[in-house]
């Protein structure tokens, strides 16, 4: 199998929908010899900044000399980004080589009467297969949406499960209140393995501490980061147990994912499971990124992408471009998935922009960007559909040129990868 034909059967998997449940990564799995059992892994779930907590994991680890796996979804802006170690993503190579043997193993399950496995099931075993054959030294595993029936919950024994923020998302599959939502999540405590979490709404606190004493499982929580400032491009923090911090992703809420992520070396270290310095933890901080969550992608003007796609994720980015760029005038480019709280984001963000050119990203769940216009329009703001987000990213950059304002792009991930072709495009960078 070359790279190209296994990506064609990765696409061809799409057709077999998404199953909530163990049985079938379970079988699948075993096929593949269950190559998971000799990981040393941490799961991570969570509403929103998991992807940037299992960032600042990796670099802090392979900071202290560790060989790190890192498995993260949905893909942004390439197939092969979802699996990383120290940083790096899968080669084509390895990718075919891997997507084989989890093919082999589909069709030996299909044989036998079998349903196919999904393809998040087949994007797990994969992860799973090549951190095995590369002897990584630890696994950051993060869950693909909810906790209990996710794919990534076939482990049995992580280092520890770890909680970022828990909020309403997701709500068709998890439930509409944040309590139901943490209830799926907390499937991912197990017996005895410690659990690490962020500050959590009343709800999902309580529901997180009721699960770990069920299953003996002592609860960690994440320390309240002080004296918040931007300074050179680099956001500075004072941290009770360690003092200084520093990180270089500046959204404001990657504060609370960074302290979250210390939290878990921290109690990683006193568990005996690896050795590392503070040096070597803030250094990993630091040279920690993380491509779509507040990333600027142009100077002149000023250009973000953020993968707010919820409300929460609003609720932030309003919190970090407030805190940023008080003064600044700004330009919105605004796709969203119908399934979201889109409503309450416009409410949420829209006053900051001067108007918000609205896109339709390409997706099934894609919520149509006249509609979103429409809602942009109904609470009294500016908002104009683009047909093209090529189109919608080459007016936002003119227009922002023009007034010195900034454009910022928000809403959902999954076209973030067209809009940094099309700004290509413009600039040629």
């Amino acid at each position: 199998m070359d790279y190209q034909q296994a990506i064609a059967f990765h696409e061809k998997a799409k057709a077999y929908g998404s199953i909530l449940g163990l049985s079938n990564i379970r079988r699948l799995m075993y096929e593949l010899k269950d190559v998971w059992k000799t990981l040393s892994i941490i799961h991570v779930a969570g509403t929103n900044g998991k992807g940037s907590v299992c960032c600042f994991l990796a670099s802090m680890l392979k900071e202290a000399g560790y060989r790190v796996g890192q498995y993260n979804s949905p893909a942004v802006f390439s197939q092969r980004e979802i699996y990383r170690i120290n940083g790096e993503e899968i080669t084509r190579e390895d990718y075919a080589s891997c997507m084989e043997k989890v093919k082999s193993a589909c069709e030996a399950l299909v044989e036998r009467g079998e349903p196919h496995p999904t393809v998040f099931e087949i994007e797990t075993a994969l992860a799973f297969q090549w951190f095995y054959e590369k002897k990584c030294d630890f696994v950051i595993l993060e869950v693909g949406m909810g906790g209990s029936t996710d794919a990534t919950n076939v482990i049995e024994k992580p280092l520890c499960s770890v909680f970022t923020s828990i909020s309403r998302d997701h709500m068709k599959y998890l439930g509409d209140s944040i309590g139901d939502i943490a209830k799926i999540k907390s499937g991912i405590i197990k017996e005895g393995r410690p659990v690490v979490t962020t500050a959590q709404r009343e709800g999902a606190d309580r529901v997180i501490s009721a699960f770990a004493r069920e299953k003996q499982s002592p609860v960690f929580r994440a320390e309240k980061l002080e004296n918040d400032r931007v300074f050179q491009g680099v956001r500075h923090a004072f941290h009770p147990k360690f003092g200084e911090i520093k990180i270089s992703m500046l959204g404001g809420y990657q504060l609370e994912n960074a302290s979250l992520a210390l939290e878990v070396i921290s109690v990683l270290k006193k568990m005996g499971n690896i050795e590392i310095s503070l040096e070597e933890m803030k250094q990993g901080l630091l040279r920690a990124s993380w491509p779509g969550r507040f990333e600027c992608v142009s100077m002149e003007p000023l250009f973000y992408l953020d993968g707010a796609h919820n409300l929460d994720g609003a609720i932030k980015l309003n919190e970090t471009l407030t805190g940023c760029f008080p003064n600044k005038k700004k330009i919105g480019i605004m796709g969203v998935m119908a399934d979201k709280e889109y409503s309450r984001m416009i409410q949420t963000l829209g006053p900051l922009f001067s108007q918000i050119f609205t896109v339709t990203p390409d997706h099934p769940r894609s919520l149509p960007g006249g509609i979103l216009a429409g809602e942009i329009r109904k609470q009294g703001m500016t908002g104009i559909f683009v047909p093209q987000i090529k189109d919608a990213v080459s007016e936002a950059y003119t227009l922002a040129l023009r007034e010195g304002a900034m454009v910022m792009v928000f809403g959902s991930l999954y076209y973030l990868l067209e809009v940094k072709e099309a700004l290509h495009d413009i600039t040629g960078d």
